[in-house]
């Protein structure tokens, strides 16, 4: 038994399974590019992030303190998007202080890589399957001394699933894209080609059993098809005629007509192997165009044409599909063709052409963006170099003025220490003032006693003379008395003697009474003038004291105003190393869009394109001294930012 298939599907199965084809081989590598590039992206960001959160960590992984680190992992395993599968913590002897997970395998596999990285001081980043491990050491002390090392498992089938999904889509909206393609052909070749060529078999048969009442469709055709429906309108009219013939005429037309008939069974044979082997897609038949008849003969060469333009047509498309499927763009339809034909040449070249302008498009937006992300990181890497520099010089900055505010607390307490000494010197002061003041009263005193004594004294030395007149008279008249007075006479020149002594004595007691009153009045001026010193003196420690208790309030308020204005710096130093945090994601970002363009420069340059040399692949920019400070800055970062700036680790200073 054999199947008769129609012309539609003999030509449209070869275009339909070449463009799924086509779709089927740019969806699977651009998939699969894209896995590798996400799986790439996320292996890079993965490891940085360890290093960020080995930093983190340090202090717990140092003191087994994981309850904090705990949590965190539950947060990042509670975010679906995440995709932590297992975590750990090893200390500085290699053992296990933290497993985090639910697959105790994938958790033991984590805390071994831990241990390499322990080992090894450096990033152990390893895939197997669909698990990413990342572990890197945990450096903790002013000497950055290792005392353990941190590790994260990720599940990257989430990540994969999401792609693989938004392939699918893709390659479903191109499939649709495709079938409605594929059906808008079909629907020429029905409605130009195999349609008109169904009717006039139709009207072939019809003809061959002499039904001339039919109607033939398509003469006004201006292609093959048109002159087929004239020949076969020039063969109906020639019916007509032999039966509008008279009997004689009639007899030999009818041994002409059966041998017509021969004939057009033998063209109508011919006619149908020619349709056939075109149905089974084989053009190469064709209707022999030697018959004694030039009708039939031209009815022979319109089908012979037809056939041959159907063939020279999908011949020309399938090699442009052909090409198209080998990544060649730049194969086009040359041949001179009208009606459906040349739509189909119009549509066929307008894919390539389409096509070609996208790859070249794309070509040149990989180019403009490789371009754009290199100047751009260049740009970045210079912000983030100035931005350490300026977190450099805050944390300088917050550490010379945490100095500046305990020097001047300690002079604020120095001042107030210096006012209350202050007060005690104004005290002593005034007490010795006081004694001053009671030392000139006791001097005045004494003044006024050595002027009595002096009266006194000079009473006693009247008396003395007194005595000395009576014992001189008492001598004279001694003397007078003669031996009867020499008794007397010697007693009154003892008297006489002691008188002189006691007014000689008394003398000498007055001058030095005088001399006495003298220094005394001196002792007083020089007290007096003492006492005004002290006043003076106290008067000064009073000032002293309010001017040091002044200078103390004034201190204690400076030293509030630097711990405010510290804050703040320890504020902009915070907000400076997050900026650099984030600079350097930006880095990584950007570094991770530049290998995307290289990647996409990689499955565009797979076509070929019509007029463009293959341009060769870029290769992606190897990881320069920046990419490495990148590396550094970012753990760095990560420090200083734990440690709210409060030390200062580079010396240079750059204007930012």
């Amino acid at each position: 038994m054999t199947f008769r298939l129609n012309l539609t599907p003999t030509i449209l199965l070869p275009v339909a399974a070449t463009v799924l084809v086509v779709v089927a081989l740019v969806m699977y590598l651009s998939g699969a590019s894209a896995i590798a590039t996400n799986e790439r992206t996320l292996a890079t960001a993965q490891s940085e992030m360890i290093r960020v959160l080995s930093a983190q960590f340090a202090g717990s992984v140092r003191f087994a303190k994981m309850d904090a680190v705990s949590e965190s992992f539950t947060a990042y395993q509670a975010d679906p998007d995440f995709g932590l599968a297992a975590a750990g913590a090893v200390d500085a002897q290699g053992k296990s202080i933290l497993e985090f997970g639910a697959d105790p395998a994938l958790s033991g596999e984590a805390i071994k890589i831990a241990s390499e990285a322990l080992t090894a001081n450096a990033l152990v980043s390893r895939t197997e399957g669909t698990i990413h491990y990342a572990a890197y050491p945990a450096y903790f002390g002013k000497e950055n001394a290792v005392v353990g090392a941190v590790v994260m498992a990720w599940d990257l089938s989430i990540h994969r699933t999401e792609i693989i999904g938004l392939q699918v889509r893709n390659g479903l909206i191109a499939l649709g894209i495709a079938a409605v393609g594929i059906a808008l052909l079909a629907w020429l070749l029905m409605a130009r080609v195999t349609r008109p060529i169904r009717r006039l078999t139709q009207v072939s048969t019809a003809l061959s059993e002499g039904k001339l009442e039919v109607e033939i469709e398509g003469a006004g055709r201006r292609d093959e098809l048109g002159d087929m429906a004239r020949a076969v309108e020039v063969f109906r009219s020639n019916s007509h005629r032999v039966r509008q013939m008279t009997d004689e005429e009639a007899a030999r037309i009818i041994e002409q007509q059966a041998a017509r008939q021969r004939m057009m069974q033998e063209l109508q044979t011919a006619f149908g192997e020619v349709v056939d082997a075109a149905i089974a897609g084989d053009f190469s038949r064709r209707v022999p165009a030697s018959f004694p008849d030039a009708e039939l003969n031209s009815l022979a060469g319109s089908v012979n044409s037809l056939v041959g333009m159907v063939d020279r047509g999908l011949g020309e498309t399938g090699e442009v599909l052909a090409a198209l499927a080998q990544t060649d763009l730049g194969k086009r339809m040359n041949g001179d063709y009208q009606g459906a034909f040349a739509a189909l040449k119009s549509n066929t070249n307008r894919v390539a052409e389409n096509l070609s302008e996208i790859v070249g498009r794309l070509k040149k937006t990989s180019f403009d963006l490789k371009t754009a992300t290199g100047e751009i990181l260049s740009g970045a890497n210079d912000l983030s170099e100035r931005t350490t520099r300026q977190a450099a010089t805050i944390e300088e900055t917050s550490a010379t003025m945490e100095q500046l505010a305990s020097t001047v607390l300690q002079n604020a307490q120095r001042a107030n220490d210096a006012a209350v000494n202050a007060a005690g010197v104004t005290a002593t002061a005034e007490q010795g003032g006081q004694v001053m003041h009671r030392a000139n009263e006791a001097m005045e005193r004494i003044t006024q006693s050595s002027s009595k004594i002096s009266n006194i004294i000079g009473l006693i030395d009247d008396i003395a003379f007194q005595t000395n007149l009576l014992a001189l008279n008492a001598s004279v008249e001694a003397a007078r008395a003669g031996d009867a007075g020499k008794g007397f006479a010697v007693v009154a020149v003892e008297v006489r003697r002691l008188a002189q002594s006691a007014a000689s004595a008394s003398s000498e007691v007055k001058a030095l009474i005088e001399q006495s009153g003298v220094e005394v009045a001196g002792g007083s001026r020089l007290v007096a003038e003492a006492v005004g010193k002290l006043e003076a003196m106290v008067e000064g420690a009073r000032k002293n004291g309010a001017l040091l208790d002044g200078i103390a309030a004034e201190s204690r308020s400076q030293a509030s105003s630097i711990e405010e204005v510290n804050v703040a710096i320890r504020q902009m130093d915070e907000m400076t190393q997050h900026n650099a945090a984030l600079v350097e994601q930006t880095n990584a970002a950007i570094e991770q869009t530049e290998a995307q363009a290289v990647e996409l420069d990689k499955i565009v340059d797979i076509f070929s394109l019509a007029d463009a040399p293959q341009r060769a692949v870029m290769s992606p920019v190897h990881e320069t001294r920046g990419s490495k400070d990148v590396k550094q800055r970012v753990k760095h970062a990560a420090k200083t930012y734990l440690s709210h700036g409060n030390a200062a680790i580079d010396k240079d200073w750059a204007e930012f």
